[in-house]
């Protein structure tokens, strides 16, 4: 444990729970602040907020996203990414640890009678499993037990009988309620649920069973967009419709449905009964239903705002059933509501860890509370952090006095949007004139890994892996223009960094599920469930903007022989050198296709423009780009947002199916040039504005946080030769092209953050650019097998084992370890995580 981290514990647990004990963190930040912890003792994330949880008790290493505590009340058993862990409620302390596949997006419970723990696993695509676990008086635990489940049901929430004999589990995927004999294991019953059963509460005499489904019900006349194998009812821009509330006879098995907010999540009985709870996630609201007659009750968290991003997502209620307790994960709070007659009022709010997702109250009233993400760190060891490195907290916070949830309430305020000192530049970025934006999504590197070989910025050199000789576009691009050496992804992976980037927005339902991903990984929003109830962040009714989509929200396809695309699985793509030989041969058009996955873009999507895959070289990404910015100019229909998928960075290790990783960190960086130099030489440059940045920065070590990334700002309007080290993230990057053209935020996360002015001047310089070959060959194929040996040989043999079909489904860990030795040398030591 950090020396910071340590005074952080010491300090919040040895107090009383009141805010003004602590700097106040209206405290101003300097606009370079670093991320990780600042001087008002707040935590500063990549998600532009401040993080200072209250009675901080344990730091988990893993993503706690759901807890249940035992009869008891002297311990929590937690479900943790790929394991179960028991916490000792008194001291914090780590009890046990049993390792799993990777778990679901919530369910872990302790079955009354006896001394077993269920929980829910799901992986990406199957098989899942109820997990059965024992455990001692203490919270030791034994030897799990798997209940294996054919096919891909995801379970999800679990509910046991008083008297254990009954477990119900809610299938996520294949929409039913399960009821399972726990000590059979087999499934006796299964009831037919509406879309996407999440969270499940049995009635005191367990004579119904509530459950929340965030699909809502099935609606043949509405627009339908996929989640996993599922068709779910959506808007216009591809967000799930209103969930439901069922409530299921449990002698018969039938139910009736109530509607209630967008993608409810965690619900709660209250303890006389009357009331169920139900934490509506994408409508900022929570629900309660009066369990006679169903009438429903709408509880807005915040009046003064209706954009969307508090997420609020795990209901509990006080023994006494006066105060209810609400995690908010976008707030990093949890808000709490008392009685006041007859109905709820607002009382405050509990600031917790950064993204909260479990909430309970144990038998001494004391709130404990998971939060997945902990306080952003990702140190692997001291001065060497990865995204990778989860780890979350547990804080245990007795019931707060109304005093205490006033300055809680200011306190979540403020830190949900912190003050820095001003950053400079032009103030008015729309009054520039720019036109055309062109944003470039590229793959996976941290800062230190490309750019710690420039002086002036903050680096480490050791770290260095793809310098100058591989990649001197971007570097001429840095130098020329900005070096943002204080740039952070607000996603630890790609499956939170494209959501990030393209709607200023991440679910609960992505943040949940993180590592497993069972209904799909969808970077690419291809999950309905996860998409923003605002839309993509270009998307303003008052400023209608043309956008094309080059590569995003994409799946592979392949043109038929009539023309028209044919879908294909990645399975089904050619081999990198196949499509190197028809990017050779000017024949790649002839090959290269793809399809749009939310169905509300297909018609600002390229279906001829190539899919985000690590097989097809960027080179033809370039080329693609250059024969539509010709036409575009030819026409005079150039969009005013252009967004470019460029996926090579990503490598794929030391398959022996593909180029040498320092061969494809090439081919980005040349195809980065390319681009760069077409726009910069056509009549649109002078009002055009270009964005480069990677989706996230999981592959790769950095000395300052494993989110800090490489980033770029060209055009006329960006200043020359500077260094700017400004604090900001993928969200500041949003927030400036939608100021660029006055479009409104439409999250709470992009209203939140700033712009990036300071990259910006008001006098033009139309100096254009012109690209540099690598001196590194594009076309280097990684060695095979046979003619390697040692470490070597194994970094070969374990990258072909490897599943390159499906992006980011490789074991991360061990490609980073892959990456780092075939840049440093295959006897250099990898800076690994030290014991904490």
């Amino acid at each position: 444990m950090t020396t910071g981290k340590l005074a952080l514990l010491l300090g919040v647990t040895a107090v009383a729970v009141i805010a003004v004990k602590k700097p106040d963190l209206s405290f101003i930040l300097p606009t370079t602040a670093t991320a990780g912890k600042q001087a008002n003792d707040a935590y500063l994330v990549a998600s532009e907020q401040l993080v200072r949880p209250w009675r901080l008790k344990s730091e988990i290493k893993g993503r706690p996203v759901d807890l249940a505590i035992d009869p008891t009340g002297s311990f929590a058993a937690v479900l943790n990414g790929n394991n179960v862990v028991t916490i000792d409620l008194a001291s914090g302390r780590e009890i046990s640890r049993v390792a799993t596949k990777t778990n679901s997006y919530l369910g872990i419970r302790f079955r009354p009678g006896s001394s077993e723990i269920w929980a829910s696993e799901a992986t990406r695509t199957g098989p899942d499993a109820l997990l059965r676990i024992p455990y001692s008086a203490g919270g030791e635990l034994g030897k799990l037990d798997r209940m294996e489940l054919k096919g891909h049901p995801i379970p999800a929430g679990l509910a046991f009988s008083a008297d254990g004999k009954k477990l119900y589990a809610a299938m996520h995927h294949t929409n039913e309620i399960a009821v399972v004999d726990p000590v059979g294991k087999t499934i006796t019953a299964r009831w037919a649920s509406e879309l996407a059963p999440f969270s499940l509460a049995l009635s005191g005499d367990g004579g119904r069973l509530f459950v929340s489904n965030r699909g809502g019900a099935p609606r043949a006349e509405a627009k339908q967009a996929l989640s996993g194998s599922v068709p779910m009812p959506t808007d216009e821009q591809g967000s799930v419709l209103a969930g439901t509330v069922q409530v299921f006879d449990t002698g018969s098995g039938k139910a009736q449905s109530v509607a209630v907010g967008l993608a409810p999540a965690g619900l709660a009985l209250s303890p006389d009964g009357l009331t169920v709870a139900v934490a509506n996630a994408h409508s900022d609201t929570v629900s309660m239903i009066d369990t006679k007659t169903l009438a429903v009750t709408a509880l807005t968290i915040d009046t003064a705002s209706r954009l969307p991003g508090l997420l609020p997502n795990s209901v509990a209620f006080r023994a006494d059933g006066q105060r209810l307790y609400v995690a908010c994960g976008g707030d990093n709070s949890v808000a709490v509501y008392g009685r006041k007659k007859g109905g709820w009022e607002l009382a405050g709010k509990v600031p917790t860890g950064w993204f909260p997702t479990a909430v309970q109250v144990d038998g001494k009233g004391v709130l404990q509370i998971t939060s997945v993400k902990g306080v952003g760190d990702d140190e692997s060891e001291p001065g060497k952090h990865n995204s990778r490195v989860f780890e979350g907290i547990l804080s245990s916070v007795p019931d707060p006095t109304a005093a205490q949830l006033h300055a809680g309430a200011r306190e979540a305020q403020l830190a949900a949007r912190p003050r820095f000192t001003p950053n400079g530049g032009v103030k008015d970025l729309a009054k520039l004139g720019i036109e055309h934006v062109f944003f470039l999504i590229k793959e996976n590197r941290t800062y230190d890994q490309v750019f710690s070989d420039i002086p002036k910025g903050n680096r480490d050199e050791k770290l260095l892996m793809y310098g100058r000789e591989v990649t001197p576009n971007h570097h001429a691009l840095a130098e020329k223009y900005v070096l943002l050496d204080n740039f952070y992804s607000s996603g630890a992976i790609s499956f939170e960094g494209h959501q990030w980037l393209m709607m200023g927005f991440v679910s609960d339902h992505t943040e949940r599920a993180l590592q497993a991903a069972p209904r799909g990984y969808a970077w690419n929003m291809g999950d309905s469930l996860t998409v923003s109830p605002a839309g993509f962040f270009w998307q303003d009714q008052r400023r209608p903007l043309s956008v094309r989509l080059l590569g995003p929200v994409s799946e592979p396809a392949t043109p038929g022989p009539d023309g028209l695309m044919r879908d294909i699985n990645e399975t089904q793509m050619l081999k990198w050198s196949e499509y190197w030989n028809h990017y050779q041969k000017g024949t790649w058009k002839e090959v290269v296709g793809s399809r749009c996955v939310v169905p509300a873009l297909r018609p600002i999507f390229d279906e001829k423009f190539p899919p985000s895959s690590m097989k097809v070289p960027d080179q033809i990404r370039a080329a693609a780009f250059a024969e539509r910015l010709d036409a575009w100019e030819k026409s005079g229909t150039t969009p005013n947002f252009t967004i470019v998928t460029m996926t090579s960075d990503h490598t794929e290790g030391r398959n022996p199916n593909a180029p040498r990783p320092r061969s494809m960190v090439a081919d980005n960086d040349l195809a980065l040039g390319k681009i760069v130099e077409k726009i910069s030489k056509s009549k649109l440059w002078g009002k055009s504005l270009i964005l480069v940045v990677e989706d996230d920065a999981q592959d790769g070590v950095d000395h300052v946080s494993g989110r800090r990334t490489v980033a770029l700002a060209i055009g006329p309007h960006i200043k020359r030769n500077a260094l700017d080290s400004n604090f900001y993230t993928h969200l500041n990057m949003v927030r400036t092209m939608q100021d660029v053209f006055g479009l409104q935020p439409r999250t709470r996360f992009l209203a939140n953050s700033r712009a990036m002015n300071s990259v910006f001047m008001a006098e033009k310089n139309l100096d254009p650019y012109t690209a540099i070959v690598p001196s590194v060959r594009l076309d280097d194929m990684n060695p095979p097998v046979t003619a390697l040996q040692g470490r070597e040989r194994w970094a070969t043999v374990e990258s072909a084992k490897m599943n390159w079909n499906d992006i980011d489904d490789v074991p991360t860990d061990v490609l980073n370890r892959i990456l780092w030795w075939d840049a440093k040398g295959f006897d250099k030591p990898y800076p690994v995580r030290a014991s904490k």
